[in-house]
């Protein structure tokens, strides 16, 4: 792993957390004017930004000193907020749709909220005014109308394509069988416009970078994206639950869409189809299905698919990243996140 890269994200993450703690997102939530009427729950807000890696702000930053110089990384700390504000409020319905009350260690808005119908209205709430602030504090940076313009289209675009995405992801867990390509595009929407390639061209609309230059960075981001989320599928299902921090049975009992999945239904006999859906989408499914689970995914071939594509995009990902003219730092930082992104083992 790229020291350089995991070193400047660090130190990204350490401003940014700065400039929240010191009141930096609070002042600007307080130019809407709303602060007595629902004081508490901007509170709440700014609370519940607390905890992430800030990636996806620090991509923001990435993608302008692309193209404006690494040393000016920081001049876009407030516009990659955006980022944070979006992601805390898509989270906040996020967990509401999923039925999850516990987000970074901690009770997730709706639970910190209230309980019951109260904590989810005042959340789904909440989370519109993050996803209404995100656009918002585009309109406040020191650029040109025409760079924001431009800024806000692109924002309202990702924002729009993760809203598809996580609709797809609804439908598919309500469909007995889906097919790779609708899967990977539910990737494309849903994970790597959101985190990958939609901060890095934010960063770069705001650098002016050229129409060429966008086109590359969001090929390139696309495939980090999905990529990531391969990767993660087969964690789901092969990961060790102790570096994951999490379940490994919990995609199992949830019948999760993976292209994992989907190339065994395209391809396994129906006598081991049979014998697999026996374990999996049962919520009572435990250790002992899982290793039956994965034994049938492993001899079947799809174990071994999924991670040949995820190197697939992984080498799109590096064909992308060749086309772009910067400088070494700016290489090695790129690298550092496409290797990041893709080589983790929780």
């Amino acid at each position: 792993m790229s020291n350089t890269f995991i070193d400047n994200l660090k130190d990204f993450k350490v401003k940014c957390d700065g400039f929240i703690a010191c009141g930096g997102l609070s002042d600007f939530l307080s130019t809407f004017g709303l602060d007595g009427v629902m004081g508490e729950y901007i509170d709440a807000l700014i609370r519940h930004s607390d905890g992430g890696k800030r990636i996806r702000a620090y991509l923001v930053s990435l993608g302008y000193g692309l193209f404006k110089g690494l040393n000016k990384m920081g001049d876009v700390l407030v516009p990659s907020l955006s980022y944070e504000l979006f992601q805390t409020g898509i989270l906040a319905h996020d967990d509401i749709i999923d039925n999850s009350d516990y987000r970074r260690f901690k009770p997730s808005m709706h639970k910190d909220l209230g309980e019951g119908h109260d904590g989810v209205s005042k959340s789904i709430c909440v989370g519109d005014f993050g996803i209404v602030s995100a656009i918002e504090i585009l309109q406040h940076c020191h650029f040109s109308d025409q760079v924001k313009i431009r800024a806000i289209s692109h924002q309202n675009k990702v924002f729009s394509a993760t809203i598809a995405g996580e609709l797809k992801d609804i439908e598919f867990s309500y469909t007995d069988r889906v097919s790779e390509e609708d899967i990977l595009e539910m990737y494309r929407l849903k994970t790597a416009q959101y985190t990958v390639s939609g901060p890095l061209v934010l960063g770069a609309i705001l650098a002016e970078a050229s129409d060429e230059d966008l086109k590359i960075l969001s090929e390139f981001g696309d495939a980090v994206g999905i990529s990531f989320q391969i990767r993660d599928d087969i964690l789901g299902m092969f990961g060790d639950e102790q570096k994951l921090g999490k379940s490994n049975t919990s995609d199992m009992c949830e019948g999760k869409k993976t292209v994992l999945v989907s190339h065994f239904d395209k391809n396994a006999a129906d006598d081991t189809k049979k014998e697999f859906y026996s374990v999996y989408g049962h919520e009572n499914s435990g250790v002992s299905e899982l290793e039956t689970a994965r034994g049938i995914l492993f001899s079947s071939g799809s174990l071994k698919y999924a991670e040949d594509l995820c190197k697939s995009y992984v080498q799109k990902a590096t064909e992308s990243l060749n086309k772009l003219s910067m400088s070494d730092g700016g290489k090695e930082l790129m690298l550092g996140l496409l290797e990041y992104m893709t080589s983790r083992n929780n």
